[in-house]
């Protein structure tokens, strides 16, 4: 017996392997056309880019033409521009913004500095206000505001209200001599702290003032950081006791002399 195709198995197999072959072949001319699509998108990135480049950097464009101030009231926005002294009328990406920064950092009231560039037009200066924590009278007389962190920012003519005005007993009051002096100031009752006058914080950041008791002045050595509240409660019962002095720098060792 002779083994016999019929005519509808050869033409689903030759239709098979048709639909193979193109197939192949449609994968094949996408794998040729992709290097090509890909460096058709690279060159439309890079014209697109220097299309940019050339706006910002050479063209009247982008021209820097405005600034913005964040981060203060806008009472004070106009002397943040002042001291920025952003170049305006030229290409924005030409505007150098380090150097922004650092005519701002040399004008000492402001810290977190930031200074960007925003399309089409604008420089953003954005800007946090030192705030003034003591008032510190200098060996040389002058009154500086100082603040949390004991960067002197501000030379004043009189302590502002609610500002502490405290001597310095050295050129320059440190970060933990300022932090020593507002936790004294903190701690004590708002009777005691009401009485006190010539705070002074020296060297050491060591602490000191002068307290009224009854009519009489007394002198409180506070010490440095530490044992706040066990001080404050001293220097209470010891404000009662004879003597001109009440040492509670080591409060483990109260003296009065």
């Amino acid at each position: 017996m002779t083994a016999t195709r019929s005519p509808s198995r050869r033409r689903g197999q030759a239709t098979g392997l048709s639909s193979a072959r193109a197939r192949f072949e449609r994968r094949a001319a996408a794998a040729r056309r992709r290097p090509r699509l890909v460096a058709a998108g690279a060159v439309v990135l890079l014209l697109l880019l220097g299309a940019v480049a050339w706006l910002g950097w050479f063209s009247s464009v982008l021209t820097a033409t405005s600034v913005e101030v964040a981060g203060v009231p806008a009472a004070q926005a106009a002397k943040v521009r002042t001291v920025a002294a952003v170049p305006l009328g030229g290409p924005l990406m030409r505007v150098d913004t380090d150097a922004v920064v650092r005519r701002l950092e040399g004008g000492r009231e402001w810290t977190a500095i930031t200074v960007s560039r925003r399309l089409p037009h604008t420089v953003v200066v954005s800007v946090t206000p030192r705030v003034g924590v003591l008032a510190v009278r200098t060996g040389g007389g002058q009154i500086e505001l100082v603040d949390r962190d004991g960067f002197a920012f501000r030379t004043v003519t009189s302590a502002p209200g609610g500002v502490p005005l405290v001597n310095a007993g050295a050129a320059q009051v440190t970060a933990t001599g300022v932090q020593a002096a507002l936790r004294a100031l903190a701690t004590l009752d708002t009777s005691t702290r009401s009485t006190i006058s010539g705070l002074t914080v020296s060297s050491a950041d060591q602490v000191s003032f002068t307290l009224r008791v009854k009519g009489s002045t007394r002198t409180v050595v506070w010490g440095g950081v530490g044992q706040e509240a066990l001080k404050a409660r001293l220097v209470t019962i010891l404000a009662s006791e004879p003597g001109s002095t009440i040492d509670v720098s080591v409060p483990e060792s109260p003296v009065t002399r």
